[in-house]
């Protein structure tokens, strides 16, 4: 692409259904998760330099703040994706913040997938799609979902992508002024397996990509109690939506961000409203619905959105 400056819209994702079906010899919980993205994103603008990372960071809320440096997931997907495409100058990328970080809405992932889909365009594409997804397993398990974007079952340690068939939704979400860490989450449900074999002698759950089967299944996530665990206040919040008629309230990823599903914008809005209280406990309250389908295009900044791509 001759361009020398593109944006993409790193989007927010959600769990609508995730289980712990086994582990893996070398520790890793493997998955069945049901993958779904959001019009909720950040934006990240990236041009090429002559050497070096130049990473600036803005955010829509104080709260929203990440700083830029080494441990950043935009930093780190350009440094590996330059060593993988032999790459020896640099990139300059502004960073807008929009998704709430350590909640489970995989913002850094998105991030870090919007870097290595950018960069790759702008040198001519030198990775494969394979090889991108390659590089994105070894920054999180989930990016590779965010280079496709829509719905997806994901199995193994959620890398492994089918397409999954899920009605559009809006969603309110609830984020707490506190993350869990997904380490300490994962530790917390390790201990219910202590026992348990490694995958080769573990059933996984098994559900039809096809047709409308993934909205009659109901919303699950089997980390929500050994979230709750690291964080009980978590499960005070829970309990307290619950009280206020949200019987289907569930908890994305590993946490901390909790969600309402409602069939148009008009019950989101309302579920907001009926939610506002919580605004007291330093709850932030987000009304977005699900991302169109298909992956976004690579654009200039100054170019409004176009078509998106079929998904892969």
């Amino acid at each position: 692409m001759s361009a020398s400056v593109l944006s993409l819209p790193a989007r927010a994702k959600l769990n609508l259904v995730l289980r712990i079906v086994g582990r893996r010899h070398d520790g890793y919980h493997l998955l069945d998760t049901l993958f779904h993205a959001l019009e909720l994103h950040d934006d990240l603008v990236l041009s090429l330099a002559p050497q070096g990372i130049a990473l600036t960071v803005t955010a829509e809320h104080a709260s929203l703040q990440v700083a830029p440096g080494p441990d950043n997931l935009v930093e780190r997907a350009l440094r590996r994706f330059a060593d993988a495409a032999g790459y020896r100058g640099g990139f300059v990328a502004q960073l807008h913040k929009r998704i709430p970080h350590g909640g489970g809405l995989g913002g850094g992932s998105s991030d870090a997938a919007a870097a290595l889909r950018l960069a790759n365009e702008l040198l001519g594409r030198p990775l494969t799609d394979a090889a991108l997804a390659q590089l994105g397993v070894s920054l999180g398990a989930d990016v590779p979902f965010f280079f496709r974007g829509g719905s997806q079952w994901g199995r193994g340690i959620g890398d492994e992508l089918s397409p999954a068939n899920v009605p559009p939704r809006w969603f309110v979400l609830l984020v707490p002024p506190y993350g869990c860490p997904t380490v300490d989450v994962y530790k917390s449900y390790a201990a219910l397996w202590k026992s348990s074999a490694p995958q080769s002698s573990v059933r996984a759950i098994t559900v039809p990509d096809t047709g409308d089967s993934a909205v009659r299944i109901a919303f699950h996530n089997d980390l929500e109690s050994a979230a709750e665990r690291v964080r009980p206040e978590l499960a005070d919040l829970r309990r307290r939506v619950v009280a206020m008629g949200f019987d289907a309230v569930r908890m994305t990823g590993s946490g901390s961000t909790l969600f309402v599903a409602g069939d148009d914008e008009a019950a989101a809005q309302r579920a907001a409203v009926t939610l506002a209280p919580l605004q007291a406990l330093g709850v932030r309250l987000l009304v977005t619905r699900s991302a169109s389908a298909g992956v976004d295009v690579p654009r200039p900044p100054d170019r409004p959105a176009g078509p998106r791509a079929a998904n892969p």
